[in-house]
């Protein structure tokens, strides 16, 4: 068993993470392309190694199938600073968040991404600051249903619903739990719920939501609020051993600058531009009644009209 542990850990020691790329599959199985990022490997050793556990499921900030999109948000900090960022997505995530937040011996793992923050007095790790992105939550409507919505509090007149597989934070979900918001097993059917009126509005994180309408064909019937309701900062959790790694020290630096924040805002945007074109032409759920057809024609006219005039202008 030491003699195996050993050349795994030569193994993991010889190989790093160069450059992100994406590649598209599931064509045939989905009906559309998904993106994946996939990483390059390169020989070498000079790299400080973050072996990350994250939650599967939950693409685009984690996913078994799909990896995650800040392959390509730090390639940057890789290149230039020499950190490689390991994910893996194990089946018992929860259990082995427990036993990195105790202390418990795990191979390899010395990090957990997608980190909400939570007092935890057991534990010894610590958090990354700033958060290397803040998850926001919004309110979606269907497009016929208009709602008078104030404040938190005047959700309470209407019925909410929200997918499990959205990963919270307990402020978050204590909110929700005060205003009686309904789950349901996946955004497929939190979707068709709404469109169907068995829910007034759905809360749900943007991107994982968003790319979730265009998956289904929905997007044009559905519509967000135009603000965020709840912001939820994610952090990366590290062994207390890296913490006063001079690496780490830069990537704390480089998650402040405005550098960072471009180049994350811009891979979400062209991750989302690749659903929208690549599932351009999926025939929706037959949910959608004709009522609801009819107004994605004219909000489709108004659009067009719109964008004429502007030309004209």
């Amino acid at each position: 068993m030491k003699q195996i542990t050993a050349l795994l850990i030569i193994f993991f020691c010889s190989f790093n993470v160069s450059a992100a790329t994406i590649k598209m599959f599931g064509k045939e199985e989905n009906g559309f392309n998904q993106p994946k990022y996939v990483q390059k490997f390169i020989s070498g050793t000079e790299y400080l190694d973050i072996y990350c556990i994250a939650k599967d499921n939950h693409f685009p900030f984690s996913s078994k199938e799909q990896e995650t999109v800040f392959y390509k948000v730090f390639e940057e900090l890789t290149d230039k600073e020499h950190i490689a960022f390991h994910y893996s997505y194990p089946n018992d995530f929860q259990k082995k968040v427990e036993n990195f937040e105790r202390g418990k011996s795990q191979e390899y793992i010395n990090a957990y991404c997608n980190a909400y923050y939570e007092h935890l007095p057991y534990s010894k790790n610590e958090y990354i600051y700033p958060a290397f992105f803040e998850n926001k939550i919004y309110v979606i409507t269907s497009i016929q249903n208009k709602l008078e919505l104030t404040t938190k509090e005047s959700l309470k007149k209407y019925r909410g619903i929200r997918s499990k597989t959205d990963q919270i934070s307990s402020f978050v979900a204590k909110d929700f739990s005060n205003l009686k918001i309904k789950e349901v097993d996946n955004y497929a059917k939190a979707y068709e719920e709404l469109l169907t009126g068995k829910a007034d509005y759905l809360v749900a994180s943007y991107y994982p939501s968003l790319i979730e309408a265009y998956k289904l064909g929905i997007r044009n019937y559905i519509i967000y609020s135009a603000n965020s309701v709840w912001k939820m900062p994610m952090f990366i959790r590290i062994h207390p051993k890296l913490k006063n790694n001079s690496r780490i020290k830069a990537m704390e630096k480089y998650l402040k600058s405005s550098r960072y924040k471009k180049i994350r805002d811009a891979a979400f945007e062209e991750l989302i531009e690749i659903y929208k074109n690549n599932t351009l032409g999926i025939v929706p759920p037959t949910y959608i009644n004709t009522e609801q057809k009819d107004r994605k024609e004219e909000k489709e006219a108004e659009e067009k009209t719109t964008q004429e005039q502007k030309l004209e202008n």
